[in-house]
């Protein structure tokens, strides 16, 4: 378990997966994130079954600390422990607790435990170009734009450029 000032995250359980589900299905949620729907319950089974057994990615979910509410889903993907290399993502997927700054605790916390615990060397992550709050508290944080993957996805009729982001460890030692 990993710990902050308002959340903790707990290693991802079968009882976390309807809600998984729900915040996956939710259109509106999704419209700025990098995500294909639907996400049927079958899907999400096979899914969990591979996660279970996939080294290269590590899935959190996000609790309050105050009410032990599941409020969301973080982690990594793509762990090279070769290259000592992740892909960060994270999801809030209760609209009342978006906009309260849990995002940046949960990066906090995940680039800890990366850097710490995992002995990663460089952390990165994908971001909506237009996803302009996002871009701001990673750039806070003190990831930093590697350039941007042109028409990347298409999601909603519509190509979208992504732009990936990272820090290495020695900026991150440099941040504490």
């Amino acid at each position: 378990m990993l710990a902050g000032k308002n959340l903790r995250l707990i290693p991802l359980a079968a009882e976390h997966l309807a809600k998984t589900r729900q915040w996956a299905n939710d259109l509106e949620l999704n419209a700025g994130i990098l995500r294909v729907l639907p996400v049927t319950e079958y899907d999400q089974e096979q899914w969990y079954a591979n996660l279970c057994r996939d080294s290269s990615r590590i899935v959190f979910a996000v609790h309050l600390l105050e009410t032990d509410a599941h409020i969301g889903n973080c982690g990594f993907y793509h762990i090279d422990y070769l290259h000592r290399r992740g892909e960060l993502w994270l999801l809030i997927g209760e609209k009342s607790c978006q906009g309260k700054g849990y995002g940046q605790e949960i990066v906090k916390l995940m680039l800890s435990f990366g850097f710490d615990s995992l002995n990663l060397n460089r952390i990165f992550l994908h971001v909506r170009e237009d996803h302009i709050p996002a871009i701001k508290l990673y750039q806070t944080i003190g990831l930093q734009n590697e350039g941007a993957l042109r028409e990347h996805y298409f999601l909603q009729g519509q190509y979208v450029n992504v732009l990936t982001m990272s820090i290495l460890r020695n900026e991150y030692d440099a941040t504490k």
